[in-house]
């Protein structure tokens, strides 16, 4: 899938912006506060609805103005189309050609987008939601039926949860449609792991990376693996009704990383955290390709500041090797190493502005 064109008014620091991508690497350039990571921020906003700068979405727009606008034209199977996303004091507006949506999920249908930034170490070191994300995605493009069981899971979840609070009476019935829904996610999270860390180990290999020999991995369903997530929600039920929300759950799961028999939390350094939340990415599009038959866009945000020089050359070269869009940003382009025979497409920002180089 390809970004073709990327169209900016009022995000943060650029007032205006019309930007013609190529097919394989782009390289933004510029210094701290130019508005480079304001440029994949825009993309990822585009495909997820979200920013992956801020929670608060109105953060986005320019100091100056009341709004922000992105549109861009996309190219994915053959098809061609135009999204565009805008934002203003009370309301979002997204449209795809021309055609207004409500859903962010028709949105991040559009897209096969990989993002990694200063915060995709959370994926080591966070709290238990950005791993289940992390499974989440994939399950999200492969598998057509985990996303509407996702949705109806959430649903009987806050019935559950209100039960507890209120009607605790009809707490039996929200308990086997809960755990029935919860099952199913919990198999087809745990289908996916397997396929998902085994390529993980593959990359590691591959990249002959020494220092991350020794990695494995443990998922916690969200309920103790010696009982069905029924038995666990009767058993714990009593303390549910007095804490007032569902303590055990497919919303509780968690993914645990060791090395070497240790916490990759407390074993591995900073620096080897940021390179295996990379590798765990990579491995996302690795799987994506090999089973979609498509390669996902990569945006890569100043690599250079997260990376060491050695890790940082292998794991972009492995990206680039899967021959897709790849988008990144750095303030130096002596931090980046390409053995590529097609050309990389250079821009420098300079307060907000665009050149092309």
């Amino acid at each position: 899938m390809l970004v073709s064109s990327l169209n900016l008014e009022n995000v943060r620091c650029i007032k205006k912006a019309s930007i013609f991508l190529g097919e394989r690497v782009n390289l933004f350039l510029g210094e701290n506060g130019s508005g480079k990571s304001s440029l994949l921020e825009s993309i990822h906003i585009l495909a997820t609805g979200k920013s992956f700068r801020t929670s608060k979405i109105d953060g986005v727009k320019n100091f100056d103005s009341d709004s922000f606008t992105i549109s861009s034209i996309i190219n994915r199977n053959g098809f061609e189309k135009v999204i565009g996303y805008r934002k203003d004091k009370s309301n979002i507006d997204i449209r795809i050609n021309s055609i207004n949506v409500s859903k962010l999920s028709e949105l991040v249908l559009n897209f096969s987008l990989i993002t990694f930034h200063s915060s995709s170490v959370f994926i080591i070191e966070g709290e238990p939601q950005y791993r289940r994300r992390y499974i989440d995605w994939w399950l999200f493009h492969s598998n057509t039926s985990f996303y509407p069981e996702w949705l109806r899971y959430q649903k009987l979840l806050k019935q559950r949860n209100a039960a507890l609070r209120q009607s605790k009476s009809f707490l039996h019935v929200w308990d086997e449609a809960l755990a029935e829904s919860g099952e199913i996610i919990n198999s087809l999270r745990q289908s996916a792991l397997q396929m998902l860390m085994v390529e993980v180990c593959n990359v590691i290999d591959e990249s002959d990376f020494q220092s991350l020999s020794g990695f494995s991995w443990q998922y916690n369903s969200g309920w103790p693996k010696d009982e069905t997530f029924l038995s666990a929600l009767k058993r714990n039920q009593q303390r549910d009704i007095l804490y007032g929300f569902t303590s055990v759950g497919v919303h509780r799961g968690d993914l645990r990383f060791t090395f070497k028999g240790k916490d990759a939390k407390e074993y591995l350094s900073r620096g080897q955290q940021k390179t295996l939340s990379l590798i765990m990415l990579i491995a996302l599009g690795s799987i994506h390709k090999k089973v979609l038959n498509e390669t996902p866009i990569f945006l890569i945000d100043d690599v250079s500041s997260e990376l060491d020089t050695t890790h940082r050359y292998k794991l972009i070269e492995k990206i680039v090797n899967f021959g897709g869009q790849l988008i990144l940003t750095s303030i130096d382009a002596n931090d980046l190493r390409f053995s590529m025979s097609s050309p990389v497409n250079k821009f420098v920002l300079q307060k907000g502005d665009v050149h092309v180089v």
